[in-house]
């Protein structure tokens, strides 16, 4: 039982503030954030970082992977409109 005690202020330190975010990872989320340059709010950074066991190549992957879908559409579509 003790343990999923401690399951469940993990998650709430991924789902908090920036404050929750350890002194430690706050430079790796900065340096993410910059390359990055996206609306990403450090508390999502943090949490994608977390799922990659503090992997920041394999965060910035996933978080570059997020990118909106765009629809393409043809220039016949395009002058229908």
């Amino acid at each position: 039982m003790g343990s999923d005690s401690k399951k469940s202020n993990n998650n709430s330190n991924v789902a908090g503030g920036a404050s929750q975010i350890p002194a430690a990872a706050k430079k790796i989320v900065q340096n993410l954030k910059e390359t990055l340059n996206k609306n990403c709010t450090d508390s999502e950074i943090y949490a994608v970082l977390v799922e990659c066991n503090m992997d920041p190549n394999d965060a910035f992957q996933r978080l570059l992977s997020q990118d909106a879908f765009k629809e393409v559409k043809s220039k016949r579509e395009r002058r229908k409109e």
